[in-house]
């Protein structure tokens, strides 16, 4: 009877462990397929996404539609009713190309040999590649530091020696290296110190309630228009629309002439003639400081900002303005720039083995990488490559799309509103002969992608958003836009704060014209232009004119300078 109760022991216990074994492999089978299966579904989401993709931006560009893309058509925007109409341009007019002879290089030349010292997440690095090359190295740190305004700039202690992975203490620095085989390496560097008192600022300055929340990264290029946009960074486009879904404005209209008349209306939403007086040699003239710059609201609502700009003899608020007495943005590019455009190189378009693009597109990634957290509010404007001409920004194609693809995969465009955009397009005398050149200046890029859980939530914020793609649009609306950021949840509807600017969240009116829009008829593209005979009476008597008033201007200079007089008309 004992032999038979251990006997059925026996099985029972074995027959319980073998159905726990079984229970807990059947368990572990399905957690993992669970778990697999939920990688491979978002890699196959993530693959076969689909975009709403307007087809005019892809036929603008002559690019082929793929799977993951749905096509709006024209019925979807009904232009047809529009108060503004634009005449269609084509990147391939031969009128342009005549013009242009454009790189053909992707990158310019840089130095052969990688740079010794990069920067990584707020910290001094040595290249792996040099120490291996050379053998040991040490290194002395000069910082670069802005002094008393914007015109002036110091260094600071030398620091030496300097080790591998130390933190920066400074923005921007000299490094200065010996090798221990005789190599010297000597360049200038620029990264994001990390500061403890803007890592709290969210915490310390909370944002509005109402705020949506999102980081706001803006990019621009000098003088590029739509058209520019796509003939020479046509990977970079291809990118925004196929793989990010960004939606282009074809109607983005600027509203004066130069940079500064462009860039004051987004930063501040009014013009230089409505803010306080700044411009150098007029009576009463102070520093920009006192704008009501929009970069200052997201400081106050706990973001971090930033802003730099190159070329700085021709800085936006330092040209003819007065620039800054105190540093506007938490992280501003002014002195390193000041530095690098005084150094005398054969390769203007490098520091040492990388180019000044993608040292600037890597700062950006400095800022998302040292602040993963925080708010962010960045502002980089790039003009080196196109400012006195297009021909060379085919350089940039190749790094901007590195630049957006890896901002893509370390997930940075999760929770930011990227801004792609430009200020106007070409303002060379060449391109302004044409036709097509006079609209190209009038109509600058701009694209807008949201982050794609905003898509989501906001289906109807993204359907004005295309449909104000076809719309007449100013640099006072992407203000305004940013202005509804931090109204974003309130209770009540937005109420745009001037008469003359709408959030692009909203949907702009059909009817709206430039007058309405403050654009001056001289810079309305929704114009129809009409060649007139130079045989009319009206141009000989603006041809008159016109000569009178050059001899006025220099008649101070009468003695020196010829009278002039009108030749003929050429063209009216």
């Amino acid at each position: 009877m004992q032999l038979r109760r251990r006997c059925l022991r026996y099985c029972f216990s074995r027959v319980f462990f073998y159905l726990l074994l079984l229970f807990i492999t059947c368990s572990s089978a399905i957690l993992s397929y669970n778990f697999y299966f939920k990688i491979f579904s978002n890699q196959r989401n993530e693959q076969y996404q689909r975009f709403l993709i307007d087809k005019r931006d892809l036929d603008d560009a002559r690019i082929k539609s793929s799977e993951n893309i749905q096509l709006l058509h024209e019925d979807f925007f009904n232009t047809t009713h529009l108060a503004c109409r634009y005449p269609k341009l084509m990147i391939d007019n031969p009128e342009i190309w005549k013009y242009l002879t454009p790189v053909q290089q992707s990158q310019p030349d840089c130095e052969k040999s990688t740079n010794w010292v990069y920067v990584e997440n707020g910290t001094f690095r040595l290249s792996q590649q040099a120490l291996q090359k050379h053998g040991p190295i040490v290194c002395a740190y000069r910082p670069i530091l802005r002094s008393k305004d914007d015109f002036s700039t110091m260094e600071g202690a030398r620091l030496f020696p300097v080790v591998d992975k130390m933190p920066l203490v400074s923005d921007f620095f000299r490094a200065d290296c010996r090798a221990r085989d005789g190599s010297f390496y000597s360049n200038i560097h620029l990264g994001i110190t990390f500061d403890a008192g803007l890592h709290m600022r969210h915490i310390w300055n909370p944002m509005v309630k109402t705020h949506l929340g999102y980081n706001v990264l803006m990019f621009g290029f000098d003088s590029v228009s739509r058209m520019t946009f796509m003939r020479f960074l046509p990977k970079s486009y291809s990118y925004i629309i196929k793989e990010l879904g960004s939606i282009v404005f074809k109607g983005y209209n600027i509203v004066g002439d130069g940079t500064p008349a462009a860039l004051l209306p987004i930063l501040t939403g009014q013009t230089e003639q409505e803010l306080p007086e700044a411009r150098r040699g007029r009576e009463g003239a102070e520093t920009v400081d006192r704008f009501p710059w929009i970069w200052n609201k997201f400081k106050d609502n706990g973001y971090i900002t930033q802003w730099a700009e190159d070329l700085q003899t021709v800085g936006t608020f330092q040209m003819r303005l007065k620039g800054f007495r105190e540093q506007p943005v938490d992280h501003y590019g002014r002195p390193f720039y000041l530095v690098a455009e005084s150094m005398r190189t054969s390769k203007p378009y490098c520091f040492g083995s990388i180019t000044r693009l993608q040292s600037m597109l890597n700062w950006i990634r400095d800022l998302f990488d040292m602040y993963p957290s925080q708010p962010k509010f960045s502002f980089l404007f790039h003009s080196q490559y196109s400012h006195d001409t297009n021909d060379r920004l085919p350089y940039g194609d190749d790094e901007l799309l590195g630049f957006l693809n890896m901002m893509h995969e370390r997930g940075y465009f999760d929770n930011t509103m990227l801004v792609l955009m430009s200020d106007h397009g070409a303002r060379f005398s060449t391109l302004r002969k044409t036709y097509q050149g006079k609209l190209e200046e009038r109509l600058p890029f701009l694209a807008i992608r949201m982050p794609k859980t905003f898509q989501e939530k906001y289906p109807h914020i993204m359907s004005n958003l295309r449909l104000n793609s076809h719309r007449l649009t100013t640099p006072f609306d992407l203000h305004e836009t940013f202005e509804h950021l931090f109204e974003f949840h309130s209770s009540d509807p937005y109420q745009s704060k001037t008469n003359r600017s709408y959030s692009l969240f909203q949907l702009i009116p059909e009817n709206r014209t430039c007058l309405q829009a403050d654009i001056e008829q001289h810079w309305c593209a929704c114009l129809n232009w009409n060649n007139i005979s130079t045989n009319q009476p009206i141009i000989q008597r603006f041809g008159q004119q016109a000569v009178k008033f050059l001899n006025e201007f220099v008649s101070d200079y009468k003695n020196e300078c010829a009278q002039l007089s009108l030749y003929r008309n050429i063209q009216s």
